[in-house]
């Protein structure tokens, strides 16, 4: 019998690997992937450097009862993880001294601060740390800092630097903690005195860690404070970074340059009057950009006024989406009119994003692969009237409830765009209506291969809709009836195909995907609807399918 020692190197390595990349950008995760590094040798040698590579920093807020039993638990399990010492679990944590009223005077939230840095500096690993890595845990209904901005800067900053050995951050950050238990707590003063030590910590992270490429921040509320340590980050790293993620609007510097960044992940939000830099495009390969109330425009990637083209020479995945869609004058992500040249580019999604005919060609005429839209029907059916010839993959998702006025349209343009797509591999179709039941009357999609419909239909009447998709091979599917005659009705239709049907369909479904809706659980259904002859008579009647999966 084989042990780990046995196994090759390259099982070995791809474990590992699996182990490391699950521990990014989670601190739990990446501490119980640390006991591979006890297994034998070789898998130390192998594993240090990947699972060090990660030096993380996770906010963590806890709603608790006040006064509480389970209250007094937590901060006591809380602080036993904290303060162990001497060993390879020996944690970073920083606490908001204070705690703030959620919505209830009952219930309170506590942000707490955990990090691994004292770990990785303990064992004299700063060198292989390749990514900073700023996470956020909490309640989903908890959006702001419970302890206030300042405090949870100060926390973040004191699990970086829980030894402050640089009198740069030392001086400014005890008048910060001065001023807060003074109540002195002068906008102005704070604010100067955190973006002071803010610089100190930036300086001071890229001696300690002078290897880093990425920096990737999760944390999804703003902080003025935080931002401004994220923005200092960037500018000691910039000529080595390859990788930026930040989930918060940036305040990201005019000096920034980045002129080796292979991935860019930005969220922008305009009421933060975040700056953004102007990025070198060339060496981009994956760029995600996500905004909520702000256009976001090309004019970040042109370097001088004076040029008219941006040439994305790198550029593989890109990745626009916003929250809602522009429209109107305002619409246009290129308002001066810039040459976008995209000569590699095989993924490109759209989520509420409308192009102009210039832009769409300069994406799509270059061999592309891969097109996931989002959104309007009309803005769909517009960017599939550029050549679809190169592409393997389109998939397009419509979501009636944000543009209802598109009910009656959908269909009879959806039929123009899948009546286009005879060679694409896979042609896949998202319907997320707010009826009940939806009408699938009119379709025709011969080439349709997948198909996910986010509403109740009667299996009657998919049956007679099916013929008009010959070539679907995965249907996703709701099931739910609203009483038991309902329920009996469909498992009467299902229990007699053979005798409705004189012969097996010619349908290619192999996967058909049910799940439940409005609080009916699917298993239940499943059992009323789908149980023994049911299931015979729909595998009878569609001869290729092979897998019925169910999910609540």
């Amino acid at each position: 019998m084989k042990t780990y020692i046995d196994l090759p190197l390259l099982v070995s390595a791809k474990i590992l690997a699996f182990a490391s990349d699950g521990a990014d950008g989670d601190l739990d995760i990446w501490k119980k992937s640390l006991p591979l590094l006890s297994v034998c040798h070789d898998w130390r040698v192998q594993g240090i450097p990947r699972l060090y590579r990660h030096a993380i920093v996770e906010i963590v807020n806890t709603e608790y009862k006040e006064n509480s039993d389970e209250e007094e638990r937590n901060h006591s399990e809380d602080e036993a993880v904290a303060d162990s010492g001497g060993s390879d679990w020996d944690w970073d944590s920083s606490s908001v001294s204070n705690f703030n009223d959620l919505v209830s005077t009952d219930y309170k939230i506590t942000t707490r601060v955990f990090s691994n840095i004292k770990l990785i500096e303990t064992l004299g690993l700063g060198s292989m740390v390749k990514q900073l890595l700023f996470g956020k845990k909490q309640p989903e209904d908890i959006y702001k800092d419970q302890g206030g901005p300042r405090k949870t800067f100060m926390s973040v900053l004191e699990a970086m630097f829980h030894d402050l050995p640089d009198d740069k951050i030392t001086k400014p950050f005890i008048k910060l903690y001065e001023l807060e238990y003074m109540d002195a707590v002068s906008g102005n003063d704070a604010q100067n005195l955190c973006h002071v030590a803010s610089k100190a910590a930036a300086s001071t992270l890229i001696n300690k860690y002078p290897n880093v490429s990425s920096i990737n921040v999760m944390v999804l509320n703003p902080n003025e404070y935080f931002q401004k340590l994220i923005a200092d980050l960037a500018i000691v790293y910039d000529k080595q970074l390859t990788k930026l993620v930040c989930k918060i609007p940036p305040m990201l510097p005019y000096t920034l340059t980045a002129p080796n960044l292979v991935e860019l992940d930005l969220r922008l939000e305009s009421s933060l009057h975040q700056s953004l830099p102007t990025i070198f495009p060339q060496s981009l390969q994956r760029i995600h950009i996500s905004f909520d109330d702000v256009q976001f425009s090309w004019d970040m990637f042109r370097i001088g006024n004076e040029s008219k083209a941006i040439v994305f020479n790198s550029l593989v995945n890109l990745s626009i989406s916003s929250a809602v869609q522009f429209s109107g004058p305002d619409n246009l992500m290129n308002a001066n009119d810039l040459d976008l040249v995209f000569p590699k580019l095989e993924r490109l999604h759209l989520e509420n994003i409308i192009l102009t005919r210039k832009d769409a060609q300069a994406m799509m005429s270059h061999g592309l692969k891969r097109l996931s839209y989002e959104g309007s029907i009309i803005t769909a059916s517009q960017l599939c009237k550029q050549p679809l010839r190169d592409l393997d993959t389109l998939n397009l998702v419509w979501v009636e409830e944000e543009y209802p006025e598109e009910t009656d349209d959908f269909i009879p343009l959806a039929n123009e765009i899948f009546n286009k797509t005879d060679g694409i591999e896979h042609v896949r179709c998202e319907i997320r209506a707010t009826y009940y039941y939806w009408s699938m009357v009119g379709i025709d999609w011969p080439y349709l291969t997948h198909l996910s419909l986010n509403f109740a239909i009667p299996f009657k009447k998919l049956f007679d809709m099916l013929p008009k998709v010959p070539n679907l091979v995965f249907l996703n599917m709701v099931i739910c009836y609203r009483n038991a005659n309902e329920i009996n009705e469909v498992t009467e239709f299902l229990t007699s195909i053979q005798e409705r049907y004189p012969e097996p369909s010619s349908s290619k479904i192999e996967t058909l995907y049910l799940t439940g809706k409005f609080n009916q659980p699917c298993s239940y259904l499943c059992r009323q609807l789908l149980s023994g002859r049911a299931v015979e008579n729909l595998k009878w009647y569609w001869p290729q399918l092979k897998d019925i999966k169910f999910q609540d």
